[in-house]
């Protein structure tokens, strides 16, 4: 369970004390998740999802969060960050800054055409609306991160690995980084969308959006929702949901141009980034791995055998 920090009873009634959204009633662990601790928190007034920040500092916050009420009151499927009484977003648990959010009715689902289309309506619709949000912050893991993980974890690799991440390099320095571009949402695959049925109740986990190019987001849907049975980008999944995102906000010919470049570059952050955690956490039970060599896989098919037809 990916639980970093243990929270008693009396821990979250201290944290509920902050706010004016009733007295404690239960609280939960979350297994899901990889870089931060998750409670549900049970109130006599409503339900709420409790995040301790493990790696984020106070200071890196205020975006995520006041990103998270504007998409909210943009009417996006973002749940709502609550403030405490003295309308703070931040309490602190432990030393660590924590935040209450609304707890939104839904399930992880395995991706399916319809529930790609219908996030994919969405993603357009969250691109929309982030084009009249004020908050500025790069995306920690874009392609300067890629190229930081060559020099830092290359090495470790071993010669195969080095080479594949060498030539993706080359691939990926050759796309338009002139393309339209505002805060994206970095990582949305399937257990970051909670569906009741067929409908989108939320899309969570903010926790590495940044600015950066909108068809990089776009991209990296379509290596967790649009892959086929042997976990490889599928053709026709992928032009269903950039047709339905198409439909929300149009995309340019040359956005167009540089998705199958693009979902290179996403599956080679995924691939290091789960690379760097398994090795962090090696040993450690508690903590949800995700497996680098599917990305791996996907970044030596695709440049091999690009997308096409877009």
């Amino acid at each position: 369970m990916s639980v970093f920090t243990e929270l008693s009873r009396e821990d979250i009634e201290t944290l509920l004390d902050a706010y004016t959204l009733g007295h404690y009633a239960d609280h939960q662990g979350i297994s899901a998740g990889t870089e931060n601790t998750n409670y549900f928190v049970d109130t006599n007034l409503g339900q709420f999802v409790l995040t301790v920040f493990e790696k984020h500092q106070p200071e890196e916050l205020p975006f995520f969060l006041a990103l998270g009420e504007h998409l909210h009151d943009a009417h996006c499927a973002v749940p709502q960050p609550f403030r405490t009484a003295e309308g703070e977003f931040m309490v602190q648990l432990y030393g660590k800054p924590a935040v209450l959010f609304e707890r939104v009715a839904g399930q992880h689902q395995q991706p399916s055409l319809a529930h790609a289309a219908t996030v994919a309506g969405a993603l357009g619709k969250i691109h929309e609306s982030t084009g009249l949000f004020s908050g500025n912050r790069a995306h920690s893991h874009g392609i300067s991160w890629i190229r930081a993980q060559q020099q830092g974890l290359g090495p470790e690799l071993g010669a195969d690995d080095a080479a594949l991440l060498a030539s993706t390099l080359v691939r990926l320095e050759a796309i338009d980084r002139s393309l339209p571009q505002g805060v994206i949402h970095a990582d949305l695959f399937h257990d970051n969308a909670l569906f009741e049925g067929d409908g989108l109740a939320g899309i969570i986990d903010w926790y590495f959006a940044g600015i950066d190019l909108y068809a990089l987001d776009i991209a990296t849907c379509l290596i967790d929702w649009c892959l086929d049975d042997q976990g490889l980008p599928d053709t026709a999944k992928v032009a269903n949901f950039i047709n339905h995102y198409d439909q929300t906000r149009p995309l340019k010919p040359a956005e167009r141009a540089a998705i199958p470049d693009l979902t290179i570059q996403a599956a080679t952050r995924f691939w290091l980034s789960r690379e760097l955690a398994l090795r962090a956490h090696s040993g450690t039970g508690n903590v949800t791995q995700k497996d680098p060599q599917q990305m791996k896989r996907i970044v030596s098919h695709l440049l091999q055998n690009p997308l096409a037809g877009l």
